[in-house]
């Protein structure tokens, strides 16, 4: 196989948010995300619009064309864990990707054996629990950080006087509450992480480097 029958591997991911948040994470482990496109083994950071169903809609045609290269896929659990992993899964089984039930606790890493392509999937936050990339990101405050707790009873509430964003939602207002609080206010997630206001060292954080550089066979 040369050169030029090798795709670039990419990591889909739901929004520019997630986006942000992972590039800047990765940046702080000493992986070489700048503002330019990285050099190969990185992946292209991708985001094919639509959100969840976008990267759902990725997962077939990418691990097709994808013959020598990598191809992960973050996406938000929400509040349907098991539901969220069977899609991926009924969408891994047309290209010949077999995956366990449930997902590893430590995401999932295979590889298409009839087209050579390595794939991977993580469900934000860590696996196993509801919730997206906010409940993933609370995990990287300090413990016992009293400004977190204070932002949860702030945001009870705040729904208490009226306000009406979905509960679904509950989670993303806490934390854009906490960053409202800190020195510089209102730093989008990824510029947060690198400003350290978020921890990269916190378990779940490591773990998830772990799985992506076991997937891009980055060290």
């Amino acid at each position: 196989m040369t050169t030029t029958d090798v795709q670039r591997s990419i990591l889909f991911v739901e929004g520019k948010d997630d986006e942000s948040a992972i590039r800047h994470l990765l940046r702080r482990h000493g992986i070489d995300y700048g503002e330019t496109r990285p050099s190969p083994p990185l992946p292209e950071l991708r985001v094919p619009g639509d959100g969840v169903k976008g990267v759902l809609d990725a997962i077939t045609v990418s691990v097709r064309s994808g013959t020598g290269s990598s191809a992960g896929f973050v996406l938000d659990a929400n509040d349907k864990p098991l539901d969220r992993w069977r899609a991926v899964a009924s969408r891994f089984s047309r290209a010949s990707v077999v995956v366990p039930d449930p997902i590893p606790e430590h995401g999932f890493v295979g590889e298409s054996p009839d087209y050579g392509t390595r794939v991977g999937v993580w469900l934000m936050p860590d696996n196993r629990e509801t919730g997206a990339l906010e409940e993933f990101l609370a995990n990287l405050v300090e413990a016992g950080d009293p400004l977190l707790a204070h932002a949860r009873a702030a945001t009870d509430h705040a729904v208490e006087l009226g306000a009406d964003f979905k509960p679904a939602y509950t989670q993303k207002a806490v934390v854009h509450a906490w960053l409202a609080w800190q020195r510089e206010p209102g730093l989008r997630y990824g510029t947060a992480i690198l400003a350290k206001y978020f921890r990269h060292d916190a378990p779940i954080a490591a773990t998830f480097v772990a799985w992506f550089r076991d997937l891009y066979d980055v060290t």
